[in-house]
């Protein structure tokens, strides 16, 4: 079996994983896409990438005309992607390229289209909103299957929105263990102060103004630690206010393999997101919320999204209601060693297959993307 991969941006992470999974299951991948500065080291034992051009953050002009320009350089390519068995587009501009090219050659492949994340564009009221959605549902024609990682994105766009017919797969962001599902998760540990790790892309200013102001006004409740790539046009003085700020931390940009070691150290893990609130942000079920439960973090999350939706049906994590604030600061004040443990508990003895993916998910995965028995 064979998959031409089309990714956004070729060294995201999530694009590794995905790539991962997909040759641990057994497909030859072909992986083309674009480049981005924010993630600027791919991981050196994915198979080799084929570059069409490079993409910037909320440069919509720019990433039309990326495009554009990717459109003939993938089909100079054609030898790399037109006898594979599923073309997989990662999201809209990827999936563009893809029903183009496919129509051109006239493909009996199979069109896959993973959409991880609704943009905010995608859901827009006004003309730009509509013809961004209208050239989504003219692809959607093509597409024998949507991948999707929350069951609200399949809800609440592709049915509700798009009114998409078709074959939805919810593939969640669950941590990737090949060699198997047992958590390593480290035991619990005395607070305060409370440790809350928030790793990924940090792009939620209302997030890191509730976590700064908690840090600046409890310095010895908290302690907040903070891991991957800051959005510095959503926080332009990110760099400044952690300096200003004792309890509070940058650790950098982070790789897979020290997850273990960064849940290990922390009580909580922020599971929290109103960068896209009202759309993709009470849709999602992000990552962190996995590799935190994984390695043994309690999640917290706000009332009334998915995530909390998510942590109530399984049992775990601390659900706050809104406003946040002040009911994050009531629960951490009241917080202590005796009360923590079943938080902690509760997040050791949940089923790790709710967290991860093994070799046989990545097996049955590859199988259903190329229409075959698994």
């Amino acid at each position: 079996m064979s998959i031409a991969y089309f990714a956004h941006e070729l060294a995201d992470p999530a694009v590794q994983k995905r790539v991962k999974m997909l040759v641990a299951g057994g497909d030859e991948v072909a992986l083309l896409g674009f480049e981005r500065k924010r993630f600027a080291n791919a991981d050196p034992a994915a198979p080799k990438p084929h570059v069409l051009g490079q993409t910037h953050n909320g440069r919509l002009a720019s990433r039309v005309l990326s495009v554009l320009l990717a459109i003939p350089r993938a089909w100079r390519l054609r030898a790399v992607w037109r006898n594979a068995d599923a073309l997989l587009a990662r999201n809209l501009e990827m999936l563009v390229i893809v029903c183009v090219l496919a129509s051109v050659l006239r493909l009996r492949a199979r069109v896959i289209y993973e959409c991880l994340d609704i943009h905010r564009m995608l859901l827009k009221p006004g003309p730009a909103g509509k013809l961004i959605r209208a050239i989504e549902r003219a692809c959607l024609k093509r597409v024998s299957l949507v991948v999707t990682s929350s069951p609200a994105f399949d809800a609440n766009y592709f049915r509700a929105m798009q009114h998409f017919k078709g074959e939805t797969l919810v593939l969640e962001n669950k941590v990737l263990a090949l060699g198997g599902v047992a958590a390593q998760r480290g035991a619990p540990m005395a607070g305060p102060p409370w440790k809350i790790a928030w790793c990924g892309v940090l792009r939620c200013k209302q997030s890191f103004d509730i976590l700064q102001r908690l840090a600046e006004t409890h310095p010895s409740l908290v302690e907040i630690e903070l891991w991957g790539a800051p959005a510095l046009d959503q926080i332009p003085d990110f760099h400044e206010r952690v300096a200003a700020t004792p309890a509070m931390r940058f650790r950098g940009v982070f790789r897979p393999e020290q997850l273990p070691a960064i849940y290990a150290e922390a009580h909580f893990v922020w599971a929290i997101d109103y960068y896209e609130a009202g759309g993709n942000s009470d849709w999602l079920l992000p990552n962190r919320l996995y590799e935190g439960l994984y390695f043994g973090a309690v999640p917290i999350a706000v009332a009334g999204v998915e995530t909390a939706r998510w942590l109530e049906r399984s049992g775990v994590g601390v659900v706050l209601p809104a406003p946040l604030a002040p009911s994050l600061n009531a629960f951490l004040e009241s917080l202590n060693s005796e009360s923590y443990a079943p938080l902690r508990q509760g997040a050791a003895q949940l089923d790790a297959a709710c967290v991860a993916f093994t070799l046989d998910n990545c097996r049955a995965l590859t199988a259903r993307l190329v229409g075959a028995a698994p």
